[in-house]
């Protein structure tokens, strides 16, 4: 809707960029006031979340070029542009848990015990980020006409089910032309669709999608014009504050801290919510025909089943 904040010649103050500097700040206040308290140096604990939210940009950069790499080996020059776009949260997690692993081990600190510190906090970065997509007009959703068993499929069906929207109504795959999809619906009330040997029916199945105007060809306008789309930022935004709130209960009490229960419960968390709110993303990340992030959140949640097992057991014990 509105990428920057103000621009001054080439130089831009993006609000997705604010958002998670507002996130990494949060986190380094809160942490090493918690970490002062446990004995814990906060310089280092500050140089830990620094060096760990790096990696996680160098995890997320190279998650989603790996995964997209039929695009980037035909133009490598693209493979650094990350200003283009092109980061993967769970390639993120991947990074930052390697770059915090390593740190830590070379600082003498045990890895669940920082990630018991900083991973509410994370969670809440997250859904603070979310924010900033809603700003780029990106993680979107999928137009909110598309019926929900095409939706909640683990098999990813939707692009070849809005081919055939498309073809059906003689409509080129262009932002204006998209457009039009929503004219018709308004004045025939509805429309129907045939897909794999089933009529499907094309209407306003929930009344809160937002709608991107063509302004800064934001990525959903280009992909659905000013087609209302499912505001998937904001569900995984109110998932991630909630998440967040559990975890800081957790938190709060440091008997919690260095046990891998609130690790674990950040990777179940996040496991879920991802899970579910990837069934409405359009813009997913593929594995063949399924949605890597539906892989790597069930690899989440087995984990943090494990961490959380262990951790009230050790606690037994």
């Amino acid at each position: 809707m509105f990428p920057y904040l103000f621009k001054i010649g080439t130089f831009e103050l993006r609000v997705y960029s604010l958002m998670y500097l507002i996130g990494i700040l949060i986190t380094i206040y809160f942490v090493k006031k918690k970490g002062q308290k446990l004995g814990f140096d906060s310089e280092l604990i500050e140089n830990i979340i620094i060096v760990t939210f790096i990696g996680a940009i160098v995890g997320a950069r190279f998650y989603y070029v790996l995964l997209k790499w039929d695009f980037y080996s035909r133009y490598p020059k693209e493979i650094i542009a990350v200003w283009h776009g092109g980061l993967a949260i769970h390639g993120g997690i991947i990074g930052g848990i390697l770059t915090a692993y390593f740190y830590c081990k070379s600082k003498g600190i045990k890895l669940l015990q920082f990630g018991d510190l900083a991973l509410p906090f994370l969670l809440l970065s997250q859904g603070i980020g979310r924010f900033g997509n809603f700003a780029n007009g990106e993680a979107h959703g999928v137009p909110t006409i598309t019926p929900p068993s095409i939706i909640f499929r683990m098999k990813n069906v939707f692009p070849e089910f809005w081919q055939q929207v498309l073809s059906s109504f003689g409509l080129r795959n262009t932002p204006e032309e998209v457009s039009k999809l929503m004219v018709f619906i308004k004045e025939k009330g509805e429309l129907t669709v045939e897909f794999h040997n089933k009529v499907y029916q094309l209407k306003e199945y929930v009344p809160w999608g937002i709608s991107f105007p063509p302004k800064y060809n934001p990525p959903a306008y280009q992909d659905f014009g000013t087609l209302p789309v499912h505001p998937t930022f904001f569900y995984e935004m109110i998932l991630n504050f909630i998440g967040a709130f559990i975890l800081l209960l957790f938190w709060k009490d440091n008997k919690n801290i260095g046990k891998g229960i609130i690790a674990g419960l950040y990777l179940i968390f996040y496991g879920v919510i991802r899970g579910f709110v990837t069934f409405f993303r359009a813009d997913d990340l593929m594995v063949g025909y399924f949605r890597a992030p539906h892989l790597a959140s069930f690899v989440m949640i087995i984990i943090g089943s494990i961490l959380v097992f262990r951790g009230y057991k050790n606690g037994v014990e």
